[in-house]
């Protein structure tokens, strides 16, 4: 079963983003409110995939932690994010690995971007 982390931190959200992961087969091993909670998590286990929000409590954004977690391991990271900055954008781009959907999120578009994922892993 494909391990998912989620960094997001909106509660409320991060609880449907679990429910629809878990109802597609992935195993949640964690949800994390801010950069430091993720931090603990990733220290004790790797996830297959990482669902995070660019805004996040805590000293780092999720682009500072997405670029210090890739520093060390290319974990496929998901950003779901409002902000469609274009320097945000671009910064997701320059991340290998990680792809991004805007908010708000719909079900459809979170289903087919794991099953891609699911695919795509199965293909390596």
């Amino acid at each position: 079963m494909k391990k998912v982390l989620i960094i997001e931190d909106e509660s409320i959200i991060s609880f449907g983003y679990r429910l629809q992961i878990e109802r597609m087969g992935f195993e949640v091993i964690g949800v994390a409110r801010s950069s430091e909670e993720a931090e603990v998590l990733l220290a004790e286990e790797r996830p297959d995939l990482i669902i995070m929000d660019i805004y996040l409590k805590g000293a780092k954004n999720g682009l500072e932690l997405a670029q210090e977690i890739h520093r060390t391991d290319p974990i496929p990271i998901l950003f779901l994010t409002a902000s469609t900055k274009p320097e945000i954008v671009a910064a997701i781009h320059e991340l290998k690995g990680a792809q991004y959907l805007a908010k708000p999120i719909s079900t459809d578009n979170l289903s087919d971007v794991l099953e891609r994922f699911l695919r795509a892993d199965v293909n390596h």
